[in-house]
């Protein structure tokens, strides 16, 4: 039983040599806790920031003409699809921030006008 315990008592503790017994009951607490070593904190880490210009999936919904025109068109610039609506989009975003392209929004229907 003894054996036992000093087996759990090193998985539990990071020293093999340090047993909890009388010295716990008699102090309220572990040897590790009293030379100053402390349990480590379980917190989320601080999360790595992702670059800049790393792919991520997104989902649209488009019209099967449009697909198909992309599709066409990437057969005929042989390019892969995702490579030429990341150029179009591209493209489109930076005519709009220029000015040369404006959107025809509707106020408070969040809709392209027809």
């Amino acid at each position: 039983m003894a054996r036992r315990k000093q087996n759990l008592a090193g998985k539990i503790s990071s020293q093999s040599d340090v047993r909890p017994g009388w010295r716990d009951a008699i102090t309220g607490g572990s040897q590790a806790e009293q030379t100053g070593v402390r349990r480590p904190e379980f917190m989320e880490p601080e999360p790595i920031p992702e670059p800049a210009n790393k792919i991520k999936r997104k989902t649209y919904l488009l019209y099967a003409g449009m697909i198909e025109e992309i599709g066409t068109l990437a057969i005929q610039e042989r390019v892969g699809i995702n490579e030429l609506v990341r150029y179009l989009l591209g493209a489109a975003l930076d005519q709009v921030y220029e000015g040369k392209l404006t959107i025809p929004t509707q106020p408070g229907r969040r809709q392209i006008a027809p």
